[in-house]
């Protein structure tokens, strides 16, 4: 962990970065759509049953999945051997395919030839069959010619007559059931197919406290505001990858104005200025503020004396307040006539001085810790 991530951790208490790019098995959250996968994989792998494959759409979880039943075969001990290939090229041959899968799991042949190949690999199943071997391969989507779907087909049909003598898990976008429905062949040997749902508001809610326990929080709970979560939520449609992005930019903007918690103005801002445009989540994003705004405006008009009520008989905004306007910063949208536009431009930019004024100081401060280095050499 670098220097400014370890600031920012220790900004919020925390020992290291909770919400890492990379798919550490420590980081698994098992929400119940993991749950169930992970039931029925360990079952498929402990019964031998041959080919499994995962489904999932970009940043599911899919990879973190992978890892987290690679983890466990790996400390499974010997009554397991485990091999992974990650990230197969769409422009491999069937002989770059098994050469690469005889790599990973330690085999070498007599002959560099396809032939040559599969009798070793074969050879080493027979060996090894008082083992589980699981082949593992990431990115699935990527064998997309018949040739290697054929040969994933034929080192899977070696088999006793109570198990086969190689699993097969195969982890892919949700576009591969094109290309698996074009193969009958193959189809048809895969004995599980399961596909990741989504996470569902408490599963994000319950993702985002577990990484921040995990990470060192006493409270997890008060890092990041309910409304917050919603935004995070909304954002990502539940797709774990986007969920520990957003959150670790968000926790990056926070600690810069200093910031103890991430609330709705942070969350908004970092979904604005550090994702990539979508007008229909935008949209949704939109929706969610108004809908938010419609309610704290009628919250305020049930306090307010009916001697602040206007002639019309709607309430007046007490002097300074801002009221539902509070989290419509940075969306660039009149949300509520042109008040609420200015003020939310006038929040929005306040924001970003608070973030210009912290990276500010910090350059100052490395300058002049720069300056000592210098008049101590």
């Amino acid at each position: 962990m670098s220097d400014h991530a370890k600031r920012v951790s220790q900004f919020f208490g925390l020992r290291e970065q909770p919400f890492a790019a990379t798919a550490d098995p420590a980081y698994f959250h098992a929400a119940p759509p993991f749950r169930e996968a992970l039931f029925r994989l360990w079952n498929h792998i402990d019964e031998r049953q041959g080919i499994a494959v995962v489904l999932g759409d970009c940043g599911s979880g899919k990879t973190t999945l992978l890892r987290k039943i690679l983890s466990g075969l790996t400390e499974a001990g010997h009554a397991y051997k485990a091999a992974l290939v990650d990230s197969p090229l769409p422009m491999w041959t069937s002989y770059d395919l098994i050469m690469t899968i005889n790599h990973r799991l330690g085999v070498t042949p007599a002959e560099f030839t396809f032939n040559g190949q599969m009798e070793a690999l074969h050879r080493f199943l027979h060996e090894e069959r008082g083992r589980i071997t699981t082949l593992i391969i990431d990115d699935a989507q990527n064998l997309n010619k018949r040739g290697q779907l054929e040969l994933l087909r034929l080192a899977q049909n070696l088999e006793t007559s109570q198990h086969k003598l190689l699993n097969i898990l195969l982890f892919a976008q949700l576009e591969w059931k094109e290309v698996l429905n074009a193969v009958p062949n193959f189809r048809q040997r895969i004995n599980v197919t399961y596909t990741l749902a989504p996470l569902s508001l408490e599963d994000t809610r319950e993702l985002i406290a577990f990484r921040l326990r995990q990470a060192g929080a006493a409270s997890p709970g008060s890092l990041f505001s309910e409304e917050a979560i919603t935004l995070i939520h909304v954002f990502t449609g539940g797709r774990p990858r986007e969920t520990v992005n957003v959150c670790r930019n968000a926790m990056l903007t926070a600690a810069r104005i200093g910031q103890p918690v991430v609330d709705a103005d942070v969350a908004l801002h970092t979904i604005d200025r550090t994702a990539a445009p979508n007008e229909a989540v935008r949209d949704r994003i939109e929706a969610l503020v108004e809908q938010w705004e419609t309610h704290a405006r009628a919250d305020s008009a049930s306090e307010i004396p009916e001697e602040t009520m206007s002639q019309e008989g709607e309430a007046e905004s007490p002097p300074g307040k801002l009221g539902g306007e509070e989290f419509a910063v940075g969306l660039g949208e009149d949300t509520g006539g042109v008040a609420t536009k200015h003020e939310d431009e006038e929040r929005a930019n306040q924001l970003l001085l608070r973030v210009a004024q912290a990276r500010e100081t910090d350059a100052k401060a490395r300058g002049e810790d720069q300056k000592d280095r210098s008049s101590d050499e």
